[in-house]
């Protein structure tokens, strides 16, 4: 009975868990959620972004990986010996300039250390990997409020978040609650004070930043006491904290509520729900969200939207999307938008990481079938494995990847109508990915190992 339970419960996982659909109605239309990757197959994800080679990018722990939803392989490109990795930004000119920058914590997870590192790695095309590591930047950080967020401004700099903004201590050199700017050396821009990195400051815990249509950076933040905000950057501003949380003076330094010393440039919005990772929607797709700033929520569940106005200087409504399928969902860490209106979501996040799919709801008439020419079995298996070919003269090369994208077996000839794979000696249970690569075309099915 006991094999027979666990044998069922891998099955299901295997077959039921990574294809859970939720939905979730809006005016006129119904979201779809599906989860793309399950918590099996990933860590720690902080940050996700759309690439340019139409694949979904991740930092996860000391990693970045890269998973393709052609073939739902996931390649590790690149693996530090320590650390967390947070936010991270491709050059706007990848990959004719082949630099991957990334924020990672020295720590094991971003609230165990006080030191970050921002990095500079380059990208090899013929290995599909990054090398020659670079660290730009160094700067410190309090418990869980590190930062980490970076993105390119419409000057090819780097706009860097990070926390726990002091006035006192805002000497030169002072990096903190700051937005920082740089070049892709780490140099501080020209076009500011010598030495200097300072773009913005007041920032008492940025946790998301986007771009918007115009050029302007907005990022979303958390305030002390439910004052989480919304900020448009201005170049030298001083948003406020820590005389301002929201509107609200927090009387932290003394005579500061009627000083004119301290300034508190005005947040697009203020709100209750704790923010995470912001992007701005512009496909019509999902008409309700068009030309909104769709803003994931920590701590509650579910996600704010912001209209814009058309100047996108002003918010002219808020609705939080709340309960139902929401509460399946958990902390919501961050959001990459696909150029097809649909999204991805880091859910769940410090319990069981997914990655989650939301598009308007697929009809049985319009929903795409997958071609696969071949079948694997026994799956799950123990210690054999066949794949039975529709057409063996399609077939170029099969291999079998683990779930960091690593190549264990790899078999390329002449294949009869049935094969046999000899799995690796010692293989540890897990999922495992067999890829068939047939006229420039990539299959590629599920395989789990049980012992």
């Amino acid at each position: 009975m006991r094999r027979f339970q666990t044998t069922f419960f891998l099955i299901l996982y295997l077959f039921s868990d990574v294809h859970a659909q939720l939905f979730y109605t809006l005016d006129s239309t119904i979201l779809q959620i599906d989860i793309v990757i399950d918590q099996h197959r990933i860590h720690a994800p902080w940050d996700i972004v759309w690439g340019p080679d139409d694949k979904l990018w991740m930092t996860d722990g000391p990693r970045v990986t890269r998973w393709d939803p052609e073939t739902d392989l996931i390649d590790t490109l690149l693996e530090r010996p320590y650390g967390n990795g947070l936010g991270m930004s491709l050059h706007p000119e990848f990959p004719q300039v082949p630099f991957l920058f990334v924020v990672f914590d020295t720590g094991h997870y971003y609230s165990h250390s006080a030191k970050c590192e921002v990095m500079r790695f380059e990208y090899d095309s013929e290995s599909e990997r990054f090398m020659n590591d670079t660290i730009l930047l160094s700067y410190f950080h309090a418990g869980e409020h590190s930062g980490g967020r970076i993105l390119f401004d419409t000057t090819n700099h780097l706009l860097l978040t990070t926390a726990d903004y002091w006035p006192a201590n805002d000497t030169f050199g002072y990096l903190q609650g700051k937005v920082l700017r740089m070049t892709i050396d780490g140099s501080p821009p020209t076009d500011h004070l010598p030495g200097d990195y300072t773009f913005t400051k007041g920032h008492r815990n940025p946790q998301g930043m986007c771009t918007l249509s115009n050029g302007s950076v907005v990022i979303s933040e958390h305030g002390q006491a439910g004052n989480n905000e919304i900020n448009l950057l201005s170049a030298h501003q001083n948003y406020g904290w820590p005389v301002w949380d929201g509107n609200d003076c927090t009387l932290l330094l003394p005579d500061s509520c009627t000083s004119q010393t301290y300034q508190n440039y005005e947040a697009l919005a203020i709100f209750d729900e704790p923010p995470a990772g912001i992007e701005l929607y512009t496909h019509s797709r999902i008409p309700e969200f068009s030309n909104t700033l769709l803003t994931c929520i920590l701590w509650y569940t579910g996600m704010n939207v912001f209209k814009l106005n058309s100047n996108l200087d002003a918010i002219t409504d808020q609705s939080y999307l709340t309960g139902d399928v929401w509460n399946y969902l958990g902390r919501i860490r961050d959001i990459a938008i696909r150029p097809d209106g649909s999204f991805y979501l880091i859910t769940n996040d410090r319990q069981e990481a997914r990655i989650r799919l939301v598009q308007p709801k697929i009809t049985t008439a319009t929903k795409e079938t997958k071609e696969t020419p071949f079948l694997v079995w026994p799956n799950p298996t123990r210690n054999e494995l066949f794949i039975s070919l529709n057409n063996q003269h399609c077939v170029d090369e099969i291999q079998m990847f683990d779930i960091w994208g690593r190549v264990l077996k790899t078999h390329s000839g002449y294949y009869e109508n049935q094969i046999e794979v000899q799995l690796p000696p010692h293989i540890q249970a897990g999922m495992y990915f067999i890829q068939l690569n047939c006229q420039g075309r990539k299959y590629t099915e599920r395989v789990l190992v049980m012992h």
